[in-house]
């Protein structure tokens, strides 16, 4: 019973919730200052979230500039880009509107804006002598969870590769969880960003790092994530189906904050760039070699999520049949990922951090399995 628990994000949640963005500002003393809005390069734009923000922002009498250039896997060249632009505007405060990207990114400029350094050292330890620019994030795909996480994700092109910026100071001080938001959101983008909350769901659920409160916000997600998933798909303009899965991506998120993510994510990091496969669909189907290796680690908690899974006895093959049930082909291979690749992927994912969160001792061997068992 001895654990921490942080998530001090304020979450709005519920229809045209965004509506109440000006009176938000004042109590965060951010009425009135200069704001930098990031953004993907193309969907906010064109589904008129953009605009809808400009009005937000000039209501409440607001200076701003966008920087609408962050790409599906943010990279540090981009980062800079916004850093540059945001201290020519002398940006007081940032608002970051999109998917997972958009908020890692505009984390990672609110930090540099403001801070020397590379993005590389802060991820190594590195602590910032000032405290980010503050953040309010307003997501448009149920997935990450990065509105209420202190986690920033950069890719490294290099390295082929990515890594997380881990700081308190990196949550989120605002988060809106508005549904019509994602009602534009394409169905296999939909799909791949509720597998990613699902993922953040299990893998905290079997974290070290675990406590009653991750555990109780772990099984919450999953049940509203499996409720919705399949619905989603017949009833994309569903806005309850929308709500449930944003409210679930959000609340896993807080579970990960505290618990971590485990290694499907660090298996999964390199193949999505290899194979410009969506992160979360590359961590889905890491996941079931996980649950596999689970089965054998820690078989009471295996039991629950496949009981959740609607398979109890093997876990993994419940996880399996969800997968197909959407019509995501469940194995790596199918997606064009070679066998050759298990050596170097695993390498990579031994030097992470994940691997000491995930449950029992595991060797090179043990991420050899989870690899081999989901191509």
């Amino acid at each position: 019973m001895n654990f921490s628990f942080f998530v001090p994000t304020k979450v709005l949640c519920g229809e045209g919730c965004l509506e109440q963005l000006s009176q938000e500002l004042p109590p965060l003393g951010l009425a009135g200052k200069k704001c930098l809005v990031v953004s993907g390069q193309r969907f906010a734009r064109m589904t008129g979230l953009l605009d809808r923000i400009a009005g937000l922002l000039e209501k409440a009498r607001v200076s701003f500039e966008v920087f609408a250039r962050v790409e599906p896997n943010p990279m540090p060249q981009t980062v800079q880009e916004g850093v540059q632009l945001a201290r020519k505007l002398k940006a007081r405060w940032l608002l970051a509107a999109g998917g997972g990207s958009a908020i890692d990114a505009a984390k990672a400029i609110a930090l540099l804006a403001v801070n020397q350094g590379e993005l590389r050292q802060f991820a190594q330890g590195m602590r910032p002598e000032n405290p980010p620019l503050p953040l309010v994030a307003v997501p448009t795909t149920a997935g990450t969870g990065s509105e209420v996480t202190p986690y920033s994700i950069i890719t490294n092109s290099k390295d082929q590769d990515k890594f997380a910026i881990s700081l308190p100071e990196l949550f989120p001080r605002l988060a809106f969880l508005d549904p019509q938001l994602t009602l534009s959101c394409p169905e296999q983008l939909t799909t791949d960003a509720a597998l990613d909350a699902l993922c953040h769901a299990v893998e905290a659920y079997f974290s070290k790092r675990r406590s009653p409160l991750t555990d109780l916000l772990s099984n919450y997600a999953m049940g509203l994530i499996l409720c919705n998933i399949l619905s989603v798909r017949e009833q994309p303009q569903n806005l309850q189906v929308r709500s449930q899965l944003l409210l679930a991506s959000s609340v896993a998120g807080m579970a990960i904050a505290n618990a971590g993510t485990l290694l499907p994510h660090a298996l999964g990091y390199p193949l999505t760039i290899r194979y410009n496969l969506a992160h979360g669909r590359a961590t889905a189907l890491l996941e079931f070699g996980f649950l596999k290796k689970m089965e054998q680690i820690d078989p009471d908690r295996a039991r629950q999520v496949g009981a959740l899974l609607g398979s109890a006895d093997s876990p993994s093959r419940g996880w399996r049949d969800l997968l197909e049930r959407l019509g995501v082909a469940p194995q790596l291979q199918a997606w064009g990922v070679k066998p050759e690749e298990e050596k170097p992927t695993v390498a990579l994912a031994m030097q992470k951090r994940h691997r000491q969160l995930s449950p029992g001792e595991l060797q090179e061997s043990d991420l050899a399995d989870i690899f081999r068992w989901s191509l």
